[in-house]
This record gives structure tokens, C-alpha cells and sequence, in this order.
């Protein structure tokens, strides 16, 4: 190997080393910077969503840079400016380390007030901890590659598209490093130093990379096409410069719904973020880096994908949640495909470089900018992941229509596309019957299933065959026909709403911010030949409230549950009045049991919820017309609890229950270690109980919350109730408590028998670790 050979390789490795440091660092800070946000904003998956959209907002801002500097300075002039940019932002992290003992990690006395409009609070800091180091490395991608093709390393005149790949890969190996091996073994304060130690190595291969270009001895600032592209010179790619922008924004589009709606059934952490991002950047490095990308392949598989998510999202909770995530993925999987896919087969030569970076990054802002401030505001409830299946859908139809090479202008169409949508299309009712959601009637049984034998049999003849040549012809136009058919049912379905239609369930009224969306229902009640209003938040019952005996305690808080159980037989209640405090506010139900002299104090931090509980539309009157005094705290529970603690403002509660779930997700830093620290804090005396409702459709939360009371040494008393009417809903809640207020071994209320079992902490605290501020491990607690 000459010597010339040989510094190239080093110059290669040199500049491999430094793209693979920058998306691993990128993506790396993100996820950080979310876990390390979530307690301050409620712990909503919205604030992941928020986190998205600022960081690919800055990843825009990198490319424009990275398009500036590679578009106007000479190559000699370019690695200067970017070394000046180098320096001044490790001086930045230099000096936040020094103030913070982090060098991302804001010290507390940024902490939000409670209350504190959370997008642009979250905006704010992710803007002072990690601004400038997130633009430097997110230019660095493009910037080096477009030096790379200037200094002329590649063997072969390679594109140095292949560098983008291999950026996708570090950016893999960030994500997917955090919550298998950061997140577990070390605090948040020594994760933010290991960030720290790999930006300096990023910093020095950087600055080797810039320190080169002063080899370069162009005058012009783009290389020259003709050596580098990888794309033929008549390549169409510049005037379809709009696909560039609408083809990622989709996909943008996509991945953010996919997130938001895997985090508000489950719990918004790291892992449920990771999954969506790995799928969405795996997508970049098969259509970027090799002939992975073959239509015939996924746009079938986006067919078959994008029919399971309308049956997803027909069936909601009734469907197991591991079916749910393997689903919405896969879908995720095969629409990322199909975007990136039509945008690598339309990438530009090289000299085009930086400006598709651009557009491919302004459309992901633009799709991140949708789902996280657009959707939010316009949209009654979650509509964004129907509307980016249906772009996708929509897209594709486009693309086909314009590349005249594809399959569907073939003028001897494939006869096994017809025959395999139809296919699938009986198919359908087959699923449907078994999941239980339709009957086919026993007279059409038998023609059904041989009809759906016959097509099958037709498929594999075809797929082998071919067909008959006179049904090939191009004037059948049977792509045409699918495609098209296809894409209104889509869209068809799409349309549909569930439940909509229901006699016996009438919506009232349906609203929607950045802590969710909820809706009130006004149901029949065959049982008690009543209607009763229903409080729902995202798809999981709140609260419900009977139009006739308004003071009847509903939902999951009625006879028999451990709620009414902490309540009635408190100690305190036959002493004198009672303290009683709850996070989360529902529609206030907790205050049916409230007397004259006590004091039911509600920390809420959803302004909606808020307006609806106190009367709204009349629908709820459980604060109006409770005994008791009705105090409303509005912000995230803990931070308000940690400011009344700091000011020497003890609660004195004799009973705290914990219910604050957004949807079914669990806001995971109000069940952690110093979660519980602070509620014990705000306690009475020995006798007070700390009520965790524990009631969730996919996990199970009695693990958690008894190796924290192993951790504190309180007792945890498990209650059941199983009753199932219209107005009421089972349930499940465990009592911690320091005292013997609960010991006795069975208790029956108005007829109705509940389980009490003493937890034994020994007997689940192995099964996960214990739930801390820096590490909730929630992927082990699904329960069905």
C-alpha cells in the first residue's frame, strides 16, 4: 500500500469516526435530556413529542448552516469557520459543567414553577443546556461528507453517501445503548459526563477533519459533480425538489404519532421512545446504503401494515398491548420504507448535497411541528396518526403516477397485484370473526371459506405463472384499478370512527391540549334504567357521575373500593375533620365522601380537567356539591408538593391518593423513591395512608409499589373490587401505611366483598428494580 493510500485511510477512518461520534452524541442527548425533563412537566408524552420537534427544529438549523458554509465559503476557508464554532461550543460546555457539575444537565433552580406553560418552558431549556452543541453536531453530518467529496478520499470515487448510512448507524446505537445500558447502570448526573467524555473525542476527530480541508485547493464551494454523484446526469431529482420536503415530513408525521400513541396507553420513557426512533432510523440506512429498497416488496408490506392499523385502531383496548406495539411498528417500519425509499431513488448528484439535507430536514421539522403545537390545537383528539397513514398512502399514489418506470404504468401488469388485494379483502371478515368483532352468517360460511380457498390457489398459480397473456394487457388497467380502490378504502376507513354510531353512547363534548385529550359521554345504563355522564381521557374512563343521584360515588372510586376504604375508616375521621389530599383531580369523585369541617385538596395539572370537574357544562357537580372545603392546586403534583416542602408548608394529610394517570400512562416520577420521600413528608402522623390506584389495563403496578414500601418499611395492603355495572368500574388499589390502621383481615361494605391482601415485599422486590428518579424500568410490568 503506498503511502498516499495509506493517509487516506486514515483520512477516512478519521472522518468515519468523527459522523459516527456526532449521531451517536446527537441521539444520545436527546433521550437524556427527555428523561431528565419529564418530572418537571408532568411526565406527559407530550413532552417527548416537544423534544422531537426542538430537536429536529435545531437539526434544520444545522443543515442551513452546514448548506451556508458549504455554499458560499471556499473548502480552505470552510474547516476555519467550523473550527471557531468547535471552540466557542466547548467552551460553552466547559463553563455548564462548571456551574452545574453537568455539562447538559441544568442545575434545579431552573426547575418551572408549577403551572408553567410547559412547551415553551421546555423549549427554553433544552434551547440553554444543549443548543449549541446539538446545531454543531447536527451539521456535522452533511458539512463532512461534502468535505469528504472536496478532498477526493473515496476509493473509486465513492458517493459519500455511504457516510450518511453509517451516521443512521451511530445514531441507532445511541438510542438503543440508553435504555439497555446507560439508563440501567448509572444516575442521570454520570450519564451527562460519559455524554461529555464522547464529545471530546467527537471534538478532536472534528478538528483533524476541518484541520484537512486546508489540503483542499478548489475555488468553488461544491464539488464536482460529475466524479462523485451516484445519480445519472439526467436525473429528475431537481425538479421534484417539493418530494424532498413532503416525503420525510410524512415520515416525520409518522414516527411522532407512533410515539404518541404507543406513551399514552403505556408510560412515556426512554425504551417507548427508542423503539419508534430505531424503526424510523433503520428506514435511513437501508434505502441510503445499499439496494435494500425493493417496491415490490414494501409497498405490499405497507398494504397488509396499513390494513392491520385500521383494525388496531377499530378494536383500541381491546387488543393486547404487545399486539398494539408489534402493529404500530411494523406499520411505523413499512410507511418509513416507502418514504425514504422514493426519496433515495430521487437523491440528487453531490453538488446538490446539502441543499437535500435541507429540504429533508425542513420536513421533518415540518412534520414535528405538526404533531406537537398544530395537531394539539386543531384536532379535538388524536387524528395526527390517521392523517399520516393516509399522506403516506396518498404520497405513494403520487410518486407512482410520476415515475413513469414504475410498476404502475407496466405495460404488462402483473395480474398477482388484483388477485392479492382481493385476497387480503376476504380475508379481512376471517379476522374480524375471530377477533369477535363480526359474525359471518352460517348460510355464507361454506361459500366464503371456498371463495377464499379458490383466491388463495389463484395467488399461487400467479405467482408462478403469471397468468394468461390476454389478461395482461395494458387496456385492463388492473394496477390502476387496485391502486385506486385501495386508496379510497383507506381512506374510507381511515374516516371511520368507532363507536360513534352507538345509541347508548352520545358524546357531549371532546377537547384537546399538550396534557391530552378527553371527552365527555353521556351513556344508558341498562341495568339501572339510568344514563350517567363519563369522563374519558384519551380512551381510558376517568370518572363517572349518575344524572339522578349525583352524590354517588362512581368509577373505580364506589362501594367496596380502596379508596372508600382509606376514607371511612381512617382514624381520624371519628376524631375530628380530615385532611385529605389527591393527585390527580379526575372529576373529583374522592369529595363524595367528604364532611363539613374537611379539607379535600386537589393538585391537577390539566387546566381542562380542571374546568370540567368544577361544573363546565354541566355535566359533573362532585366539587360543587361536596361538604367539604374544595382546595385546587393546578400544576404537576410533585413540583407543587416540593415547593410546599421547601417553604416549610406541611400538608398534614390523612390520606394522599395518588391517581394521576394521563390516559393509562403512568406518569413514572410520582412513583419513584423520592416521590414517596416527598408524600411521607406531607403526612400527619403514624395512622395516615398513602393511596396508589393501581387499576391499569396493560401493566401491572403492584411490583412497584411494593418494593417501595419495602425501601420505606410501610405496610401495603392490596384492595380488589370486581364490581361491574354501568356506573361502576373494578378496581385495584394498594394502601401504605406506618401504622395498624388496617388490619383487619376481611371487610364488607353495603354487601359487596373486596379482597385485602397483605403485600409481601419479599416476594415481588426482585422482579424489578427499585423505581428511582433516574431509572424506571416499566418494560417488565405489562400485564397482559
Amino acid at each position: 500500500m503506498s503511502r498516499s493510500s495509506d493517509l487516506n485511510f486514515w483520512s477516512r477512518s478519521i472522518f468515519g469516526i468523527a459522523i459516527f461520534t456526532s449521531a451517536f452524541l446527537l441521539f444520545q442527548v436527546q433521550l437524556l435530556l427527555g428523561k431528565f425533563l419529564l418530572p418537571w412537566f408532568g411526565g406527559t408524552s407530550a413532552i417527548w413529542a416537544t423534544c422531537l420537534l426542538f430537536f429536529q427544529v435545531l437539526l434544520l438549523g444545522g443543515y442551513v448552516y452546514a448548506h451556508q458554509i458549504a455554499s458560499t465559503f471556499r473548502p480552505s476557508l470552510q474547516g476555519k469557520a467550523h473550527l471557531a464554532f468547535l471552540a466557542t461550543t466547548s467552551l460553552w460546555l466547559a463553563v455548564a459543567w462548571y456551574f452545574w457539575n453537568s455539562p447538559v444537565l441544568p442545575g434545579p433552580f431552573w426547575k418551572p414553577a408549577p403551572g408553567a406553560a410547559p412547551i415553551l418552558g421546555i423549549v427554553e431549556l433544552l434551547f440553554i443546556s444543549v443548543g449549541l452543541p446539538f446545531l454543531l453536531l447536527s451539521a456535522t453530518g452533511p458539512l463532512l461528507q461534502s468535505w469528504y467529496a472536496h478532498l477526493d478520499l473515496s476509493e473509486r470515487n465513492k458517493s459519500p453517501y455511504f457516510l450518511y448510512a453509517l451516521s443512521n448507524a451511530g445514531s441507532a446505537l445511541g438510542l438503543l445503548s440508553y435504555p439497555f445500558f446507560l439508563e440501567p447502570t448509572f444516575r442521570l448526573k454520570i450519564q451527562s459526563w460519559i455524554w461529555g467524555g464522547g464529545f471530546a473525542v467527537f471534538a478532536v476527530s472534528c478538528a483533524i477533519c476541518a484541520w484537512q480541508m486546508r489540503r483542499s485547493r478548489a475555488e468553488k464551494a461544491h464539488p464536482i459533480e460529475e466524479d462523485l454523484s451516484s445519480v445519472d446526469a439526467t436525473s429528475e431529482a431537481p425538479r421534484r425538489r417539493w418530494l424532498w420536503f413532503f416525503l420525510p415530513m410524512s415520515a416525520s408525521i409518522m414516527l411522532l404519532a407512533t410515539t404518541n400513541l404507543l406513551t399514552q396507553d403505556v408510560a412515556p420513557i426512554p425504551l417507548l421512545w427508542v423503539l419508534p426512533l430505531c424503526v424510523y432510523l433503520l428506514s435511513f440506512v437501508l434505502t441510503f446504503h445499499g439496494p435494500w429498497y425493493r417496491r415490490a416488496i414494501f409497498h405490499s408490506l405497507f398494504a397488509i401494515t396499513a390494513a392491520l392499523a385500521v383494525i388496531s385502531l377499530f378494536r383500541g383496548m381491546e387488543m393486547r398491548i404487545t399486539s398494539q406495539v408489534v402493529i404500530y411498528l411494523s406499520v411505523l417500519f413499512a410507511a418509513c420504507m416507502v418514504c425514504h425509499g422514493e426519496l433515495a431513488r430521487i437523491k440528487p448528484p453531490a453538488r446538490h448535497l446539502t441543499s437535500f439535507y435541507l429540504l429533508l430536514s425542513a420536513g421533518g421539522a415540518a412534520g414535528g411541528i405538526f404533531v406537537a403545537i398544530i395537531a394539539p390545537t386543531i384536532f379535538p383528539t388524536f387524528w395526527e396518526y390517521q392523517l399520516g397513514l393516509w399522506a403516506t398512502a396518498a404520497l405513494l399514489v403520487i410518486v407512482l403516477f410520476l415515475d413513469r418506470s414504475s410498476w404502475l404504468h407496466n405495460s404488462k401488469p402483473d395480474l398477482l397485484i388484483p388477485a392479492g388485494f382481493l385476497t387480503l379483502g376476504l380475508m379481512l371478515p376471517k379476522y374480524l370473526a375471530h377477533a369477535r368483532l363480526i359474525a359471518i352468517p352460517r348460510s355464507l360460511r361454506l361459500a366464503y371459506n371456498t371463495g377464499l380457498g379458490v383466491m388463495i390457489c389463484v395467488c399461487v398459480w400467479l405467482a408462478f405463472t403469471g397468468g394468461p397473456k390476454w389478461a395482461r394487457r395494458r387496456k385492463f388497467r388492473w394496477s390502476e384499478i387496485t391502486l385506486g380502490l385501495g386508496f379510497v378504502l383507506l381512506s374510507a376507513a381511515l374516516c371511520f370512527q368507532p363507536g360513534e354510531n352507538d345509541p347508548h353512547h352520545h358524546r357531549l363534548h371532546r377537547e384537546r391540549n399538550f396534557y391530552g385529550a378527553v371527552g365527555v359521554y353521556e351513556i344508558w345504563d341498562e341495568a339501572m334504567l339510568n344514563s350517567f355522564y363519563e369522563f374519558l381521557h384519551g380512551r381510558i374512563t376517568h370518572g363517572t357521575q349518575a344524572k339522578r343521584d349525583r352524590k354517588m360515588p362512581g368509577s373505580y372510586y364506589g362501594e367496596g373500593s380502596g379508596a372508600q376504604l382509606a376514607l371511612l375508616t381512617n382514624p381520624q375521621r371519628n376524631i375530628g375533620p380530615m385532611r385529605v389530599g389527591a393527585i390527580g383531580l379526575g372529576i373529583g369523585t374522592v369529595a363524595a365522601y367528604s364532611r363539613p369541617g374537611d379539607v379535600f385538596r386537589f393538585y391537577e395539572i390539566n387546566p381542562t380537567v380542571i374546568r370540567i370537574a368544577k361544573g363546565e357544562g354541566g355535566y359533573f357537580t362532585y366539587l360543587s356539591d361536596a361538604a367539604a372545603r374544595i382546595e385546587v392546586v393546578l400544576g404537576d403534583a410533585r413540583l407543587s408538593l416540593e415547593e410546599e416542602a421547601a417553604r416549610q408548608d406541611f400538608q398534614n394529610f390523612d390520606v394522599l391518593l395518588v391517581d394521576a394517570f394521563n390516559g393509562d400512562s403512568i406518569p413514572v416520577h410520582l412513583l419513584t423513591r423520592e416521590a414517596i420521600a416527598l408524600y411521607l413528608s406531607h403526612l400527619r402522623g403514624p395512622d395516615s395512608v398513602i393511596v396508589v390506584h393501581a387499576t391499569n389495563v396493560f401493566m401491572n403496578l403492584t411490583p412497584v409499589v411494593a418494593a417501595l414500601a419495602e425501601n420505606y418499611g410501610l405496610k401495603a395492603t392490596l384492595i380488589r373490587s370486581t364490581i361491574r355495572t354501568g356506573l361502576f368500574q373494578p378496581s385495584v388499589f394498594i394502601l401504605l401505611t406506618r401504622g395498624d390502621s388496617l388490619e383487619a383481615p376481611e371487610i364488607r361494605k353495603a354487601g359487596y366483598p373486596i379482597r385485602l391482601d397483605r403485600l409481601d415485599p419479599r416476594r415481588v422486590k426482585d422482579e424489578l428494580p427499585l423505581w428511582t428518579d433516574d431509572y424506571s424500568n416499566v418494560a417488565t410490568l405489562l400485564a397482559r
